[in-house]
C-alpha cells in the first residue's frame, strides 16, 4: 500500500454522503493531508480558520454553497458547536462537511452533545502493520488464533513509529529531530491554548519522566513526588496529554475476576517510538495496533469495543484484554522472544473461556495449544486495521 492513501478516506467519504464527518487525532498524524485528498477528489473547498482570509469566509458562512467542503482547525473557534449546528439544520442536504483538528474534538461528547445525530466521528491514527499492508479497514477476525499472511512493515514501525513523517523519511536524525520538534509543538503550544497551566517546565518535566512508566500500573503518587506537585496535579495532567492524543489508557477490567486489581489504568504513547526499552516499545507499539482497531472498528459500526488491562492480587497479569460489546473477547500477552505460554494468559484463557494470544517479536513462531497460540506478532498484527 502506498502511504498516500489512508484506510479511513473510503470510510469518510461513504459518511460524508449521510451526515457531516468530524476527523479527529493526534497532532501530526495526517489530518490536514487526508483532508484535502478527500476534498480535492470530491470536487470541494478546502479551508483553514488559522488562515486570516478563509476565517472571515468561513465566519460568514460563505462555504456552504460548495458543495463539499473541508474546514480545518476550526474547533478553535469558541462557538464552532453552535456554528455548525446552524450550517447543519439550514444547509445539510446540500452540504457536505468535513471538520479536522488537532484537539480532541470528541470531548464533549462527555457533557452533552448539541450536535447529535448530525455528524460522524472518526480517529486517525499513527500508521499499523495492517494499514501499510493492505490499506483498508479489514472486518472482525472470525478466529483470533488464525496466523496471518507475514508482514515486512514490524521493523521499521518500531524504530521510527507510524507518525508519516519519520516514517516514510526512515531518518534516525530526521527521527530525533521531529520528536524533540514535536514535543515543544504539544508542550509550548497546544498545551497553552487549551488549558490555563502555567507551569509548563513541570508539565515537560512529567512527560520526559513517563517513557519509563509506560505499561506499568501507573502511580500518581509515585510522579506527584518525583515532580513535586500533588497526585491530583499529576491526573489533571494526564487528563490533558489523553486530550492531546499524547497518551492512551487500557484501563482495568473486573468482571468475572476474582481479586481483581481495579485501580492503576497503564499508559501508552501514541508514539511508541519514544522509549529507549526495547520490551517496553513493542508492548506500547501492540497496544497502539489494538488502540487503533478498538476505536476504528467502533467508530465504523462493526461492534462496541474497549482495550483493558488484567491483573489480580496473586500477580497474575496479561497485558490487553479486548472487549467486544462490553464481554471479554480475546486476550494478547506480549514478549520479545519468549515462546513458552506465559501462565498468567494460561490462566486468564481458561477462565474468561476466550483465545489468548502470545505475540513475540521472534519471527517464523506459529504454535497452538488449545484455545492459546503463540504467534510472531508480523504474523498477527495484520488482522488489524
Amino acid at each position: 500500500m502506498s502511504a498516500d492513501r489512508r484506510s479511513l478516506a473510503a470510510v469518510i467519504e461513504r459518511d460524508l454522503q449521510k451526515k457531516f464527518v468530524f476527523l479527529s487525532g493526534p497532532r501530526q498524524v495526517g489530518k490536514t493531508t487526508l483532508a484535502r485528498q478527500i476534498i480535492a477528489a470530491m470536487g470541494g473547498q478546502y479551508l483553514l480558520y488559522d488562515d486570516d482570509d478563509d476565517r472571515v469566509s468561513i465566519l460568514k458562512k460563505n462555504y456552504v454553497g460548495a458543495g463539499v467542503v473541508g474546514l480545518d482547525e476550526f474547533h478553535k473557534f469558541p462557538r464552532w458547536k453552535h456554528h455548525l449546528k446552524g450550517v447543519f439544520d439550514k444547509h445539510h442536504a446540500h452540504l457536505k462537511l468535513l471538520l479536522t483538528g488537532s484537539a480532541r474534538l470528541d470531548v464533549f461528547q462527555k457533557s452533552g452533545d448539541s450536535l447529535f445525530g448530525r455528524y460522524y466521528l472518526h480517529h486517525l491514527h499513527p500508521f499499523t502493520c495492517g494499514e501499510l499492508q493492505h490499506g483498508t479497514i479489514p472486518p472482525l477476525p472470525h478466529d483470533p488464533l488464525e496466523p496471518h499472511a507475514a508482514l515486512d512493515t514490524l521493523p521499521s514501525l518500531l524504530r521510527f513509529g507510524g507518525f508519516p513523517e519519520p516514517y516514510v523519511g526512515q531518518s534516525d536524525t530526521e527521527h530525533r529531530r521531529w520528536s524533540n520538534a514535536r514535543r515543544q509543538l504539544l508542550v509550548r503550544e497546544e498545551l497553552r491554548e487549551l488549558t490555563h497551566i502555567h507551569l509548563l517546565n513541570l508539565v515537560e518535566h512529567l512527560m520526559l519522566l513517563l517513557p519509563e512508566r509506560i505499561g506499568s500500573p501507573f502511580s500518581q503518587r509515585a510522579l506527584a513526588e518525583d515532580i513535586r506537585v500533588s497526585p491530583p496535579t499529576i491526573a489533571q495532567w494526564m487528563e490533558i496529554f489523553e486530550r492531546l492524543f499524547v497518551v492512551f489508557t487500557a484501563t482495568p477490567y473486573a468482571k468475572r475476576i476474582a481479586r481483581s486489581i481495579q485501580r492503576q489504568p497503564k499508559y501508552y504513547f501514541y508514539d511508541w517510538s519514544q522509549l529507549p526499552d526495547d520490551g517496553a516499545r513493542f508492548e506500547n507499539c501492540v497496544a497502539s495496533h489494538l488502540w487503533k482497531a478498538v476505536q476504528l472498528w467502533t467508530d465504523v459500526g462493526l461492534a462496541t469495543l474497549g482495550l483493558h488491562t488484567i491483573r489480580d492480587r496473586d500477580r497474575r497479569e496479561v497485558d490487553f484484554l479486548v472487549t467486544r460489546d462490553r464481554q471479554p473477547w480475546f486476550l494478547v500477552e506480549t514478549k520479545l522472544a519468549e515462546t513458552q505460554i506465559a501462565e498468567p494468559l494460561r490462566h486468564f484463557s481458561a477462565r474468561l473461556r476466550i483465545p489468548g494470544i502470545q505475540l513475540v517479536l521472534k519471527e517464523n513462531v506459529a504454535k497452538r495449544e488449545g484455545n492459546v497460540a503463540v504467534l510472531s506478532a508480523n504474523r498477527w498484527l495484520g488482522h488489524l486495521p
